[in-house]
């Protein structure tokens, strides 16, 4: 498949005339990290935050890894303490939808993960039952509110396809990353590996890919004298794994 690149900067802030900031929430209506604020339209499809889900599909198996691999510098496992999984890149990594989709959520400045910095955060709902991916970005220092729009490549209501450049992870920082999470419309207390929703073959290509990422690590590490290279573990994991 061959990826068209979008330029950094390349003025797309037209395209997140609805964005939704920290701390002016207004008409956004939902919790960012939970599968947004539910209802029903007059015609019966389910509405999240007022944004119909006509149109989707109530089962899908995802086809396309969220991320461009040629980018990614490591990925991090999901355990029962971290619900989802991180994937580091270098600065302007690009991140895809992973199927059919309606953007639901855009929020800059979202003052969650990695501290001192400031992170947005993209939501597509991808079944018509509520089903989701979040796309948490986090920076590892300050950007402003502009670049953090120019690195959002969609509008929320937008429909979007499978492999559809979705937006950039600034990196300002060696722990940048992209904290991704499918979640169904039980939230986080129903939370599973994102790698269950997605093909066998996509699937069996990201743990190649962790694990190939993970081994560079660790030749790193023994380059450097920084003590024993621990067991590798599984890209998902049903018990919390010692850190590394």
């Amino acid at each position: 498949m061959t990826l068209k690149h979008e330029p950094l900067n390349s003025g797309r802030n037209q395209a997140v005339a609805f964005v939704c900031i920290a701390t002016l929430m207004v008409g956004c209506g939902s919790n960012p990290t939970g599968p947004g604020a539910t209802g029903t339209s007059l015609s019966g499809t389910m509405e999240v935050d007022g944004i119909s889900l006509s149109g989707l599909p109530a089962t899908q198996t995802m086809t396309q890894m969220p991320f461009d691999p040629a980018t990614v510098t490591l990925i991090s496992p999901f355990t029962p303490s971290h619900t989802g999984i991180d994937i580091n890149t270098i600065t302007g990594g690009r991140f895809l939808s992973p199927g059919t989709g309606i953007v639901t959520l855009i929020e800059l400045n979202t003052g969650q993960g990695l501290p001192g910095g400031t992170n947005y955060r993209v939501r597509i709902h991808l079944t018509s039952t509520g089903l989701n991916a979040l796309y948490h970005f986090e920076v590892d220092g300050s950007i402003s509110d502009q670049t953090q729009q120019n690195n959002i490549l969609v509008a929320l209501g937008d429909r979007v396809t499978a492999g559809q450049h979705i937006g950039n992870l600034i990196s300002e920082g060696q722990y940048a990353h992209v904290h991704f999470d499918i979640l169904d419309a039980g939230g986080r207390d129903a939370v599973q590996c994102p790698l269950v929703y997605f093909s066998p073959a996509v699937a069996t290509t990201w743990e190649s890919l962790y694990d190939e990422k993970i081994l560079e690590r660790d030749r790193e590490r023994i380059e450097d004298n920084r003590g024993a290279v621990p067991s590798l573990p599984d890209l998902c994991n049903t018990t919390d794994t010692p850190s590394s």
